[in-house]
């Protein structure tokens, strides 16, 4: 009787052991499929909002950097015809970022307004390499931007990514002729008054220094 006691006791043992496993098993098996969901979900994300500027205005504060981006005539315009995509320029924005970023725009934890997000100039020559080399792309300018009184000017004293840029030039002078972006060119060639005697030289020289 004891022994017949026993084995049924090992028996149920055995039989609950296998049931606990199972159960383990299934709930390992749910949290896997969950996660692999959440993974190829976050890989989604961010292809789109690497390929697709449009996906980024799914969260309505982006939207007005998005439309600039679309069909502005700033410098994100610029870049955008030139195929330069939002990651390219916002690199450091990553994959738990984005997460993060959808958890806050869910739960209504976001800025309504986006606090000016300032880059250095090695992002910039990371593309343009140099102050001096776009001064040689630009320099069939009647005015080179890229050529003044100021060789270390940074590139964000002029330009902005998201807004129109600055006319840092004519905060000191009435004509200072800067070209902004999206206005037409005016070459050298077309305006010939713009020969003048570069101050303290005595020689020929051109405005783009002035």
């Amino acid at each position: 009787m004891d022994r017949t006691h026993a084995t049924q006791e090992e028996s149920n043992e055995q039989d609950g052991g296998g049931q606990r496993r199972r159960f383990t098993a299934g709930r390992a098996l749910i949290v896997l499929v969950l996660l692999n969901i959440v993974v190829l979900a976050a890989f989604a994300v961010e292809r789109r909002s690497r390929t697709d500027a449009e996906f980024c205005s799914s969260c309505h504060n982006m939207t007005a950097h998005v439309d600039s981006y679309l069909g502005s005539t700033h410098m994100d315009d610029a870049h955008r015809r030139a195929k330069v995509g939002c990651k390219d320029c916002h690199a450091d924005y990553t994959l738990v970022d984005e997460m993060r970023s959808v958890v806050n725009f869910v739960a209504g934890n976001y800025d309504e307004v986006f606090a000016r997000h300032k880059f250095g100039d090695e992002m910039c020559n990371g593309c343009h390499v140099s102050l001096e080399v776009q001064a040689a792309k630009t320099d069939h300018l009647r005015r080179n931007p890229h050529r003044g009184h100021y060789p270390d000017l940074r590139c964000g004293a002029c330009h902005l990514a998201h807004g129109r840029q600055i006319d840092y030039c004519g905060r000191c002078h009435d004509n200072g002729g800067q070209r902004m972006t999206g206005d037409p060119i005016v070459g050298r060639a077309a305006a010939p008054w713009e020969r003048m005697t570069t101050p303290g030289s005595g020689e020929r020289g051109s405005a783009d220094h002035g």
